[in-house]
């Protein structure tokens, strides 16, 4: 089916402390289903290929490619204990439901999805200025939903963004949808939340606003639909490279991952601190964006 593009709305995003009040005065009512929660050494310490499921759903995942661990690549004011996976541009994670076969439990597909209202993604990163490979994924579903980095300028900026899916046979590029810029070596944690506002599918597509908070404040939100090729293919969901195979790892990030997770339904956004409160008031999001918040654990 093709989708009417012109139906997709990009919408400005409300002030950065507008935005903060309206999370807390509607983040508490939000209802989630957890799909998977790596952290780190308690997911993988790189002693073996397996990932433990943190959120509770007993998902499966496993360590791809060429990723390790590290104690010292950590936010400022990480916990003692924890570390990081270090990603070199081809490794992640791989998650595969309740089974290490193909084809894989449709995690995310739109019937699930419209079921429970959305999906969130949230992940803590450190992008290391590395250029290479031009497309870098950090939490993806079957290579058509992605929050990823493009437009990358080694050592200077990159484009963070989320991409959905423009059709159903695969042939459209990823566009996308809610982004920003941020800088290198610098400690991120980001939270892109897709509300099907209520939306019913309609010929297999499940339509809703795509919402990108960087630090606890909403950036980017656009309305957008979500097709089905992604369902059609039998594909993990994986954290830090591109979503595809069990033994093939591309598109990875150049970086380092602190945390990740996704959900069904739309995840409460953490509030800021009281300091980044006061700093969003002084000069909104420019200040914001060099900043690394921890993300606080429900």
């Amino acid at each position: 089916m093709k989708k009417n593009k012109g139906s997709l709305r990009k919408l400005t995003p409300i002030p950065a402390t507008a935005a903060v009040l309206a999370l807390a005065a509607t983040g508490a009512h939000a209802n989630t289903t957890p799909v998977f929660s790596a952290t780190f050494p308690s997911s993988w310490n790189d002693t073996s290929t397996t990932v433990l499921d943190q959120s509770g759903a007993g998902n499966v995942g496993f360590q791809s490619g060429t990723a390790t661990y590290s104690t010292s690549a950590v936010p400022p004011g990480a916990a003692a204990g924890t570390g990081s996976l270090v990603d070199a541009g081809a490794g992640g994670i791989k998650v595969t439901g309740n089974g290490t076969s193909f084809p894989v439990d449709g995690l995310l597909s739109n019937a699930v999805v419209a079921a429970d209202g959305g999906f969130t993604y949230n992940i803590d990163f450190l992008w290391n200025g590395t250029a290479s490979p031009t497309t870098q994924k950090l939490v993806d579903y079957a290579g058509t939903e992605s929050l990823q980095l493009s437009s990358l300028v080694a050592n200077t900026s990159a484009t963070l963004g989320m991409a959905f899916d423009q059709g159903n046979t695969g042939t459209a590029p990823d566009t996308n949808v809610v982004y920003t810029t941020i800088a290198p070596n610098t400690w991120y944690n980001v939270t892109m939340t897709f509300n099907t506002t209520g939306n019913s599918i309609v010929n297999g597509d499940i339509s809703g606003l795509a919402d990108l908070y960087v630090n606890g404040v909403l950036v980017s939100s656009a309305e957008t639909t979500k097709g089905t090729y992604g369902d059609s293919l039998g594909r993990p969901i994986a954290i830090g490279e591109l979503a595809y195979g069990h033994t093939t790892s591309i598109l990875g990030l150049t970086g380092d991952i602190y945390s990740a997770s996704v959900q069904l339904g739309v995840s409460p956004i953490p509030a800021p601190e009281p300091s980044t409160l006061a700093l969003s008031a002084m000069g909104g999001f420019g200040l914001l964006g060099m900043m690394w918040k921890r993300h606080r654990k429900s």
